[in-house]
C-alpha cells in the first residue's frame, strides 16, 4: 500500500504542476457556478416580486431542489464528459514517453501497484472536482428552507461515481497511445459509445441487457433525484474495475513476448466475467434501493403497496400484447423492452419480485375497421404488415396472424393500442397503454393487482330506459368518456370499476349492485320503476342522482323519501359578459375529505377550497334531514343581489333576464345544488349524493373538473380509484434574497475562480524557477 500511495502523490503533484489541470478546474468551477448560482438569481428575484405583490404566496411548487436544480445537474454531467479526457490523456503516456514507465517496470513494483497508484490520484483529482461541485450543492442546500441534506449527498454520490468511471476509461485510453491528443479524442469517442450502447441492438435479447448494462447514459440520473440502488452502485463498481482491468493487462502485456492472443485472451475473459457479474446485479427483482427523499418521491404510495401485499407472493405473470398495426408499437417493440422493465415495472418488482413479463407480437385490426384498407387501396392485411414491418425494420415471421390471438386473450372490445393481460393464479386483468402517457399511472396498475386478488371488482348500475345520460357513448353530454372509454387514463373502466346500464321496466336492481347511478331521465319513471329505486335505497343501497332543471319532476318523488326535493326553476347569475345559467363555485369543507383525489385532498390539508367547478343549467336543492338520513350541502352558492331562482321562461341565447318576483322568482342567502346523505343501516354507513346539475360530469365539461371520480369514490367506501396519498414539499422558499443572490454570484463566478487562477498560477511559477 505504500508504493500506491507514493505513486498516488506522485501523480497528484505531477497533475497539479500542470495548467491544464488548473484551467480545467477553474473553467469546471465557474461553468458550474453560473449554471447553479444563475437558477437562485432568478428565483430570488421572482420569490421577492411574488411576496410583495401576494402577501400569501404560497411559494414556488416543490420539491424547489429538483426545480432550479434538476437542469443545471445534467449540465454537470455534461462538464465532466467533456474535462476527463484532458486530465487522462497523459497519464500513462506520459510515463512511458519520459522512460520512467520502464524504470518502474524493472523495479520491484507490481504493474497493479501502478495503475491502482495512477488511478488513486487521480481520485484525489476528481475529490477536487467534486468539493468545488459540493461547495455549490451546500449553498442550494443553504439557499433553500427545509432542504434535504441527504437528498445533496446522493447527488454528489452520484456524480463522484461518474467521475471515476470516466477516470478509470480514460486511464486505460492513455495506455494504448503515446500521443496525448489521440488520447483525449479516444476517450471522448469511448464515452460516447458507452453513452449510446444502450440503444443498440436492443433488438436481440442476450445483447440487449448487456449493452443496456454498459450503457453510461442517465446511470447518475436516479442518484440525482435521491434513489440510490445497488444496480448503479455495481454498475460504477464493476465499470472502474473492467478499465483498470483492462489497463493492468495491457501494461503487463508490454513486459511480455508473448502472442497478441494471450492478452486478447485475458481481456476476454475479464470482459466476459464483468459482464456476467453486470447481469446478475442488474437483474429485475435482485436489486436494492434507498429512496433517500423526505416525501419518497421515487417509492410508490403506500396504497399500491397495499395492493401488492393481498397478492400472497404466487407468480403474476404479465404478458404485453403488441399489435403491428396498432398505436404505440414502438413502445413495446423489443427494441424498447428494456425501458418497458425498468422505468415502468421496476418500481413495482421493488415490492413484487415474483412479476414474470412475457412478450406476444401480432398483427390485426378491429373488426369493421377499413381504414387501414383505405390508406392501402387494394393489398391485403398480410400485405399491409410487411409494408409497415419495413419500416420497423421487423420480422413478421416474428408475429402472430390475424385471429390466432383470440385463443389467448379476449380483445374484441379493446382498441389497437398496447395491452397487458395479467394473470395471477385463476385470475385476469387487462392493464391499458393510452394515447400520450401511453404507459398506465400507479392508480391504474394499483387497480389491475387489486382485481387480480379480489377477483370481485365493484359493479356500477346506471339505470336507463329514460334517455337517461349514457355511461357508454362518448357524446359531448354523454358519460361515456369518464366510465367506459377505455382511452381515457381517468376513466372508471381503468380504475377497477365494472359498469353496466339495467333498465327496471321488467327487471329489479341486480343484488350484486355497489352503486346505482341514476343520471338525468328525460322522461318519467313508472310507478313500478320508483319503488324499484326507492326500495333499493331503503334497503340501504348506495347511489348518486343527477338531475337537470326542467324535469325535476323525474326525479322528486324518488329523493322526497330522504328528505331532498328540487327546487322548480333554474338558478340564473347576472353577468355582464357571460351567460346567466353558467357560474363557479368550488366545494364546501364537508366535500373535501370524500375521496383521496388531489384536489380534495390539497383542500382537506391546507383548508383552502380548491379550484371552483364550472356549472351550466343548474337547478337549487331544498333539503332536510328525515328518516335517520343526515343531509350536508357540497356546492353552495352565497347569495347576492345579482343571483336568483328563475322561475320563469329562460332562454341563454336571448336578452339577459331579469329578477321578477311577480313570476315567483326568488332570492336567498345561499343556494345549495349538491348534497351527500348518510345515515347507519345494516352495519354500515350508507352513502348518497344527489346533484343539481347533470353537465358538469360530461365529456364537454371536464369529466367532473376537480372532482374527477371523488364522488363515485366515495360511493364506494373509497375502495375505488386507488388514489395516491398527495405529499406536499416542503422546500418551496428560498433563504437568500435577491441582493445576496447577486452577491453569491460575483463571489462564485469571480472572486474565487480568480483566487484558484492566482494560486495555480503562484504554484507554476514557483515550480518554474526549481
Amino acid at each position: 500500500m505504500k508504493i500506491i500511495f507514493k505513486i498516488a502523490r506522485a501523480e497528484l503533484r505531477t497533475l497539479f504542476y500542470s495548467p491544464v489541470a488548473w484551467i480545467v478546474m477553474v473553467v469546471f468551477f465557474v461553468i458550474g457556478a453560473t449554471q447553479f448560482v444563475g437558477p437562485l438569481v432568478d428565483g430570488a428575484r421572482v420569490q421577492e416580486v411574488s411576496q410583495k405583490n401576494q402577501p400569501n404566496w404560497e411559494g414556488f411548487m416543490g420539491p424547489l431542489t429538483l426545480k432550479i436544480f434538476l437542469g443545471t445537474l445534467k449540465q454537470v454531467g455534461t462538464y465532466l464528459y467533456l474535462f476527463i479526457p484532458l486530465i487522462t490523456m497523459g497519464c500513462i503516456s506520459r510515463e512511458e514517453n519520459s522512460g520512467s514507465m520502464k524504470l518502474l517496470s524493472s523495479s520491484p513494483v507490481r504493474i497493479r501497484e501502478i495503475v491502482l497508484g495512477k488511478y488513486l490520484g487521480l481520485q484525489a483529482f476528481n475529490l477536487a472536482l467534486m468539493g468545488a461541485l459540493a461547495l455549490m450543492l451546500l449553498t442550494g442546500y443553504f439557499s433553500i428552507q427545509h432542504a434535504e441534506l441527504k437528498w445533496y449527498l446522493s447527488m454528489l454520490l452520484g456524480f463522484f461515481l461518474l467521475g471515476s468511471a470516466y477516470l478509470a476509461i480514460g486511464l486505460f485510453i492513455s495506455c494504448i497511445t503515446s500521443y496525448q491528443i489521440v488520447a483525449a479524442i479516444v476517450t471522448f469517442m469511448v464515452f460516447f459509445l458507452l453513452s449510446i450502447c444502450g440503444s443498440l441492438l436492443q433488438e436481440y435479447d442476450f445483447i440487449r441487457d448487456l449493452t443496456w448494462f454498459l450503457a453510461i447514459a442517465g446511470r447518475a440520473e436516479s442518484m440525482i433525484g435521491g434513489l440510490i440502488t445497488t444496480r448503479d452502485l455495481c454498475y460504477f463498481l464493476l465499470i472502474i474495475t473492467l478499465f483498470l482491468g483492462f489497463t493492468i493487462i495491457k501494461l503487463k502485456s508490454k513486459q511480455e513476448t508473448k502472442k497478441w492472443t494471450v492478452p486478447a485472451g485475458r481481456n476476454m475473459a475479464w470482459l466476459a466475467l464483468i459482464l456476467m457479474l453486470g447481469y446478475a446485479t442488474s437483474r429485475p427483482g435482485y436489486v436494492g434501493y434507498l429512496d433517500v427523499t423526505r416525501n419518497k418521491i421515487n417509492t410508490i404510495d403506500s396504497a399500491t403497496q397495499a395492493a401488492l401485499k393481498e397478492l400472497d407472493g404466487s407468480p403474476v405473470t404479465v404478458t404485453l400484447y403488441a399489435n403491428l398495426l396498432g398505436y404505440n408499437y414502438q413502445a413495446g417493440m423489443p427494441s424498447a423492452r428494456n425501458i418497458y422493465v425498468w422505468q415502468f415495472w421496476d418500481k413495482y418488482v421493488r415490492f413484487y419480485p415474483n412479476i414474470k413479463l412475457k412478450y406476444e407480437y401480432y398483427y390485426d385490426i378491429q373488426k369493421g375497421d377499413s381504414l387501414l384498407y383505405k390508406g392501402f387501396k387494394g393489398k391485403s392485411i398480410h400485405h399491409i404488415a410487411r409494408q409497415v414491418g419495413r419500416v420497423f425494420k421487423v420480422n413478421l415471421a416474428d408475429f402472430r396472424k390475424p385471429g390466432t390471438i383470440n385463443s389467448m386473450v379476449d380483445l374484441s372490445r379493446e382498441p389497437l393500442r398496447l395491452i397487458m393481460d395479467m394473470q395471477y393464479k385463476d385470475s385476469k386483468a387487462l392493464l391499458r397503454t393510452f394515447d400520450f402517457i401511453i404507459w398506465p399511472k400507479e392508480p391504474n396498475v394499483s387497480a389491475s393487482f387489486r382485481k387480480l386478488a379480489r377477483k370481485e371488482m365493484p359493479k356500477v348500475s346506471f339505470l336507463s330506459g329514460h334517455y337517461e345520460r349514457s355511461p357508454w357513448r362518448n357524446g359531448e353530454r354523454e358519460y361515456g368518456n369518464h366510465v367506459n372509454n377505455t382511452i381515457e387514463v381517468e376513466a372508471m373502466i381503468n380504475h377497477g370499476m365494472e359498469s353496466d346500464t339495467i333498465s327496471l321496466v321488467d327487471k329489479d336492481i341486480p343484488a350484486k349492485t355497489d352503486l346505482l347511478v341514476v343520471a338525468d331521465p328525460r322522461s318519467a319513471l313508472q310507478e313500478s320503476e320508483q319503488q324499484k329505486v326507492i326500495r333499493y335505497i331503503q334497503d340501504g343501497g348506495n347511489a348518486i342522482f343527477y338531475a337537470e332543471p326542467g324535469k325535476q319532476q323525474m326525479l322528486n318523488p324518488i329523493l322526497h323519501t330522504m328528505g331532498v326535493d328540487l327546487e322548480p326553476g333554474i338558478l340564473l347569475m347576472n353577468y355582464r359578459n357571460a351567460l346567466g345559467d353558467q357560474f363557479l363555485t368550488p366545494m364546501t369543507p364537508a366535500a373535501y375529505g370524500m375521496a383521496r383525489t388531489d384536489a380534495m385532498q390539497a383542500a382537506s390539508l391546507s383548508g383552502m377550497p380548491p379550484t371552483p367547478t364550472g356549472f351550466v343549467t343548474a337547478c337549487v336543492l331544498n333539503y332536510k334531514d328525515t328518516n335517520g338520513f343526515r343531509i350536508e350541502p357540497l356546492f353552495s352558492v352565497p347569495g347576492r343581489e345579482s343571483a336568483w331562482i328563475e322561475k320563469g321562461i329562460y332562454v341563454a341565447d336571448s336578452a339577459a333576464s331579469t329578477f321578477n318576483a311577480a313570476e315567483g322568482d326568488q332570492r336567498r342567502d345561499h343556494y345549495v345544488i349538491g348534497v351527500k346523505i348518510t345515515r347507519k343501516i345494516n352495519n354500515k354507513e350508507q352513502r348518497i349524493v344527489v346533484m343539481g346539475e347533470s353537465d358538469f360530469m360530461s365529456r364537454a365539461r371536464g369529466n367532473g373538473q376537480e372532482i374527477e371520480l371523488g364522488f363515485y369514490s366515495w360511493l364506494l367506501y373509497n375502495e375505488y380509484p386507488v388514489y395516491k396519498t398527495l405529499k406536499f414539499a416542503q422546500d418551496k422558499f428560498l433563504t437568500v434574497s435577491k441582493n445576496g443572490a447577486k452577491l453569491m454570484w460575483y463571489a462564485y463566478v469571480y472572486v474565487i475562480p480568480g483566487l484558484m487562477l492566482l494560486t495555480g498560477i503562484f504554484i507554476l511559477v514557483r515550480r518554474k524557477r526549481k
